[in-house]
């Protein structure tokens, strides 16, 4: 139970930055606390206080260079290995059939293979489920992880933490 409580709180802390989230920091601070896995919520209570120190305009700003302007560290698992090739939408559309085919709705606002939204999901299905769905893009998450901690992005602390939970499963 406590990794859906993660894949929530990560997904969560990945959208994008605003008013509302900057203002439920506090909030989100008391609700890792109670997470027994103590790696966890050192990387999650860090990135909070990096966040935290920053002004919502700084933070929305290295949001933005590291996630919509960054081929290699965007949130959408699929574009690093496909790019915008026509097997990318096969992709999306397999994945968009899984998220169904385990009674998870996807709207068409984003696309299937964004991060956040994955995690979402993963934090709604048995931990099998979850499990092979992380599996499945493993390898793209940890060269977006990876990429993150080059460019000593403070993102990379929610990637340490889902890496951690994922790892937690097995």
């Amino acid at each position: 139970m406590m990794n859906s409580f993660n894949y929530q709180m990560i997904s969560f802390l990945l959208s994008y930055p605003d008013k509302e989230l900057k203002n439920m920091l506090p909030e989100l601070k008391q609700e890792i606390e109670d997470t027994e896995e103590d790696q966890v919520k050192d990387k999650v209570l860090s990135f909070i206080k990096e966040v935290e120190g920053r002004s919502l305009d700084d933070w929305i700003t290295h949001y933005i260079e590291h996630f919509d302007f960054g081929k290699l560290t965007n949130l959408y698992v699929t574009y690093l290995k496909l790019g915008e090739q026509r097997e990318r939408g096969l992709e999306l559309l397999k994945l968009k059939k899984y998220y169904e085919a385990h009674g998870f709705d996807v709207t068409d606002k984003e696309l299937p293979d964004y991060l956040p939204l994955m995690l979402e999901f993963c934090a709604h299905v048995p931990v099998e489920i979850s499990n092979e769905l992380l599996q499945m893009h493993d390898k793209a998450i940890a060269e977006i992880h990876g990429k993150l901690k080059e460019q000593d992005s403070f993102y990379s602390l929610l990637f340490d933490a889902l890496e951690l939970t994922f790892s937690a499963q097995y």
